[in-house]
Order: C-alpha cells, then structure tokens, then sequence
C-alpha cells in the first residue's frame, strides 16, 4: 500500500460486487487490482469483464498475495467469519456486506484479530454514511427536532418461494433479519442505542428461516422503535423518527435515502416543513468507500462511525429476536 493508494480485491463475483466495484473505483484512494471466486474460470471471466489484473480461484492465494492490501467480501452471510478471518489474519483490511457475521461472537473475535494483526475491519453498513443519514444525524445532534422518543422502519418485499437461493436457504442465511432487519436495527442503534426490551412476533420456520417480523424496543430514556422487516409481503422501504419538537421522514429506499423531510412546530400552528434531496453517487456505496479508504490511510483500525461494537450489539439483538421467535413458534405448536 502507498500512502496515497489502497489496492482492493473484491470477493465475489456475484450481484453485490457487480454493483459495488464501480463505485469503489469512484470513491478516490482506491485501485481495484483483483477478484476471488470458489473457482479460477470463474475469477477469471470476471476479472477480465471488470480489467483485473489479478484473478484467483483460490482464496489463500488472496491473502498471501503481495499485490492486495484490502478485501471486499461479497459472498453470501455464513461465509463472511470464515473470508475475513483469512483475511485479517494475512495482514489484509477488511470491508465485509453486511452482515458482518451470523453471529455476535464471531463479529467480537473479527475485531480481537483486526486488532491483534493491526488492520482496519468493518462491516459494509453504507446506510450510515449515506449523505441523507449523515445529515439526519446532524439534525438530531443540534436539538432541531427535540429529543428523539419514537422511530419507525420497514423493509420488505415478496420474494417467491423459487426465488433467489439466498433468501429462503438456511445454509446462505436466508431470511428477513440477516437480509433486511439489520438495517432497521442498525438505524434504531444510531438514535437510541441500546434497548432495555425487546419484543417481536412474526414467523420462524423449522429450518430456522423466517420469512417476516414486527419487533418494539424500548429504551431506557423511554424511547420506542417499531420496526417490520417481510420476504412475503411489500413494506414501503421508508422510515420516520418523531421528536418532542419535530419529526425526520426519511425517504425511500430506507438503506440509500435519496431525501430528507424535517418537520418542526408545536400544534395547532401549522408545521414548518423543510425538504432536502440528496445526490446519489455511483449506485450510492461511494460515500461508505471514500470513508473506509481514508481510514485505512490514516492507520486507523475502525471507522467512529460504525465500529466493530455497534456491529455486535445489532447481531446481539438480532439473535435475541430469533430466540423470541422461537418462543412463539413453539407456543404455538403446543396449542
């Protein structure tokens, strides 16, 4: 690595890294240099679709190559412990799709590595550095709408049952929570923290699966988040957050929001309403890319932003989430 450059090497060469490898080319510090895939023809075709020069069809090749620096791990959930282990291991900096892991613990043991081997790791959470969430952030911060006592969020789509693998099969952890809820929860985590309950209903299949989830938590401030995340049925990818003087609508797609409305006043005088739009850089994962780049350069281990801890903590709930479910689920088959 030069001071100035980060030769990256995506891993995958599935959806994800098609519509992330422009935008990390755009995010300036960043040269894509190489692809890995379970298979050499496959590193290859890619490699030459996308003008790498480097195209391996064996993962410890990656991470003892002498020309990477940095991985982009792409590949379904449950291989993303196992990728970036290798990785931080073999002294190379790791930006892992979210999320992270399929568990809290191995997301703790990631960070312990990163920290032992004194590389940079972090999951790909783009929506916190999104120019909309980053401005919402700011709003907050500066007391316009008050204090922030109420959040809703959702997620959803119906996804056939013939549908992509990914969703539906356990063993590439399918379901709504690890696809979807991690962004719901991730957004919860930035204005109220950590809950002090969690409630949830919806459905958990006996593999483990589940298709769809409403969960409330509530905080220690008295704060309440409902949150819906559906691979059956449609839920508008938006979300608002209500304080004691005002409110944040934030506008679709919940994950790249491409507007921000902010509500202010005290009823019955008519609100004041200001609207901002936002401009989307490459497919919107630039911000997320530039943030991560400059980091690594400044010697840095993790992004302030969104840290190993916030991570873990979201992983925490979600498998808590997960134990509730199964909770009903068996409540209900015993009635």
């Amino acid at each position: 690595m030069s001071s100035r450059t980060i030769r990256w090497a995506i891993v995958g060469t599935g959806g994800i890294a098609r519509r992330t490898i422009g935008d990390l080319r755009l995010s300036g510090s960043a040269e894509v240099v190489a692809v890995a895939s379970r298979t050499a023809a496959t590193a290859e075709a890619f490699a030459r679709e996308c003008s790498l020069p480097h195209a391996f069809g064996d993962y410890d090749a990656l991470c003892a190559s002498p020309h990477v620096d940095a991985v982009y791990i792409g590949t379904p959930h449950p291989t993303h412990f196992d990728y970036a282990r290798r990785a931080l291991l073999a002294g190379k900096h790791v930006l892992c799709e979210k999320p992270m892991t399929m568990t809290a613990d191995e997301s703790r043991e990631l960070a312990r590595i990163a920290a032992a081997s004194r590389v940079f790791v972090m999951e790909a959470m783009w929506m916190k550095f999104s120019p909309a969430m980053q401005r919402a952030v700011e709003v907050v911060a500066a007391g316009t709408i008050g204090e922030p006592r109420f959040l809703q969020a959702g997620l959803g789509f119906p996804v056939p049952p013939d549908g992509p693998r990914r969703y539906w099969d356990p063993a590439l952890g399918g379901g709504a929570l690890y696809d979807l809820g991690v962004y719901t929860l991730t957004l919860a985590q930035m204005f109220f923290g950590e809950p002090v309950a969690i409630t949830t209903t919806g459905e958990l299949r006996a593999d483990g699966v589940d298709p769809h989830e409403a969960i409330t938590l509530r905080y220690a401030s008295g704060a309440l988040a409902q949150l819906a995340t559906s691979l059956t049925f449609l839920i508008p990818p938006r979300g608002w957050l209500g304080g004691t003087r005002g409110s944040l609508d934030f506008g679709e797609p919940l994950f790249s929001p491409g507007s921000l409305r902010i509500t202010t006043g005290k009823p019955p005088a008519p609100p004041t309403v200001q609207e901002e739009t936002f401009v989307k850089e490459g497919n919107g994962y630039v911000p997320m890319f530039r943030a991560v780049n400059q980091q690594i350069l400044a010697g840095a281990l993790e992004h302030p932003l969104h840290p190993m801890s916030a991570t873990v903590r979201v992983l925490q709930t979600i498998q808590t989430v997960q134990q509730l479910l199964a909770q009903e689920r068996d409540a209900s088959q015993r009635h």
